[in-house]
């Protein structure tokens, strides 16, 4: 299972993009580990990536699980990038710090 999403960006200096993307990153990987056991994932990846084109953040998730996880992916991978937003706004809305 696959999930992008796109956030836009305002004139952020390289090295706020910088900080933003891995405190993002970061925060999506603590939230998919706290909730799924490690002897279940199969596959797991968190791309962020500033995409200059469209001057936005695009995510990407690639979670996959063992056949007999009861958990749902793209519920963990709906919670993880509605964290990952919330890191992306409050760092755009109170500077990098």
């Amino acid at each position: 299972m696959s999930h992008k999403t796109s956030f836009p960006i305002q004139n952020l200096s390289p090295e706020e993009v910088e900080e933003i993307l891995f405190r993002a990153e970061e925060t999506g990987r603590k939230c998919i580990q706290s909730q799924i056991p490690a002897k279940e994932l199969i596959n797991f990846n968190i791309l962020i990536e500033l995409n200059d084109d469209e001057l936005t953040i695009d995510c990407i998730i690639d979670l996959e699980l063992v056949k007999k996880s009861t958990l749902n992916p793209q519920i963990v991978a709906d919670e993880a990038i509605q964290r990952i937003f919330s890191i992306i706004e409050s760092k755009m809305n109170n500077g990098s710090q």
